[in-house]
């Protein structure tokens, strides 16, 4: 009877079912919560793609059928939805293990903006008894957080968990913001009035007691138009999503000092140079050495004044560090700075 009623819901969605390239580290727990708004749908995407023998058979690169999905090389939502591409645009799916939605959504942010989580975690590892309580928690151990029904809190609902971190600079105005690195993502299990216990469904450090809870957003596909941009605008790299590094190396994520309001959007290209020197020969003639790319970065996601962007390649052996001036050389608009 399972069969049919699976086979019935496959055959009533296939006319709006959409396609979807799996990703590095994509799940079918959290193509549904991206899809459908609830990580409980992923037996019917299961259901619709007979090639998948099981939950753990998942390779990037494989296309899966999302039933009731009309597109999915757009931003994600519950329901159908639409997304204008940039003219010239090439689209690159998520099979690219450098654009891999796991990787967006855990990028983190800067916020010269304040930040106003939901709560915090106030216990970790709540099945464990005291004696045998770890003080950090990993993927499949259970939370505490301090909000519950009172504020609408259900069981099956989804939130980011935030790290605080250290603060930065804007080197063009001299503003201070804050970085908030993502920890995780949990769901709830039951809730009382006043707590909730939630179950650490993916983890991207291990979490802790005093971690943020915020509301879970999902991260949307980015496009990179093939079109350069002839000019010098500029931005600046605050700092690292990996505080314990100096250095970016590809696929790390870094924090630049402007966003949404200087224009910039995902998919932006920029690039960081070792730039030329200027000699002067024993003949007295001037050389000007020439301007070397280092790496190529693009912008993953964007906050009004700052973005998460990921190194995508590395063209010499020297790396990008906190500093460092970044030109824009790829953009889905025309930003000025």
């Amino acid at each position: 009877m399972k069969i049919a009623v699976l086979l019935a819901i496959t055959a009533l969605t296939a006319s709006t079912a959409g396609e979807y390239v799996v990703g590095f580290g994509d799940t079918l727990w959290e193509l549904s919560l991206h899809f459908y708004g609830t990580p409980l749908r992923w037996e019917e995407i299961m259901a619709a793609n007979p090639q998948v023998s099981s939950p753990q058979a998942l390779s990037p690169g494989m296309v899966l059928t999302i039933p009731g999905v009309t597109r999915t090389n757009a931003s994600y939502s519950p329901g159908n939805y639409t997304v204008n591409v940039p003219t010239s645009a090439i689209v690159n799916r998520s099979s690219e293990p450098i654009l891999s939605r796991l990787q967006r959504e855990g990028a983190g942010m800067v916020s010269f903006d304040g930040f106003t989580p939901l709560g915090r975690i106030i216990q970790v590892n709540t099945e464990e008894e005291d004696d045998y309580r770890f003080p950090m928690a990993l993927p499949g151990d259970m939370l505490e957080i301090d909000f519950g029904s009172d504020r609408g809190v259900e069981a099956g609902q989804v939130f980011h968990i935030m790290r605080e971190g250290e603060t930065v600079t804007d080197p063009f105005t001299g503003d201070r913001g804050r970085i908030y690195r993502v920890a995780g993502v949990c769901s709830v299990l039951e809730t009382t009035p006043a707590t909730s216990v939630v179950k650490l469904e993916h983890g991207y450090l291990a979490v802790r007691e005093g971690d943020l809870v915020t509301p879970y957003r999902a991260a949307g596909e980015v496009y990179i138009n093939n079109e350069p941009v002839v000019g010098n605008t500029a931005v600046y790299v605050l700092a690292l999503k990996d505080s314990d590094n100096r250095n970016a190396y590809a696929f790390d994520v870094v924090y630049i000092n402007a966003g949404t309001e200087a224009g910039f959007s995902p998919g932006d290209v920029f690039s960081a140079y070792s730039y030329g020197e200027q000699y002067e020969l024993m003949s007295g003639t001037e050389i000007l050495t020439a301007d070397i790319p280092i790496a190529d970065i693009v912008i993953l996601t964007t906050e009004r004044r700052s973005a998460a962007a990921m190194v995508v390649s590395n063209r010499s052996a020297l790396l990008v560090a906190p500093g460092d001036r970044l030109y824009l050389v790829r953009s889905q608009t025309a930003p000025t700075r």
